[in-house]
């Protein structure tokens, strides 16, 4: 029985899990807009949505783009990328 388990997993949930990994790369990693190059608005995901958000670890997002209307889902930004640095009073960088 053992087996025929890790057959359909080599079959058929290693397949599963290969594109998964793929789609998931395919997906823009910036929070800029494919269409325009403006940034997006992160939306709220429905129940579905959220699964899919939790499956990927926290790390799939919605978008929308307010000046051309582009909707669809990006890998999360990573903090710190693309994120103006932080300064403190009068315009000296922090340390």
């Amino acid at each position: 029985m053992l087996y025929h388990l890790l057959f359909f997993f080599v079959a058929f949930g290693s397949k599963v899990v290969l594109a998964a990994v793929m789609i998931y790369l395919l997906l823009p990693s910036d929070a800029r807009c494919n269409g325009c190059d403006e940034e997006t608005l992160l939306i709220r995901m429905g129940p579905g949505g959220r699964a899919l958000s939790h499956l990927f670890l926290g790390r799939l997002q919605r978008r929308w783009c307010p000046r051309c209307g582009w909707e669809g889902m990006v890998r999360a930004p990573r903090a710190g990328s693309g994120q103006p640095s932080v300064t403190r009073r009068y315009g000296t960088p922090a340390a």
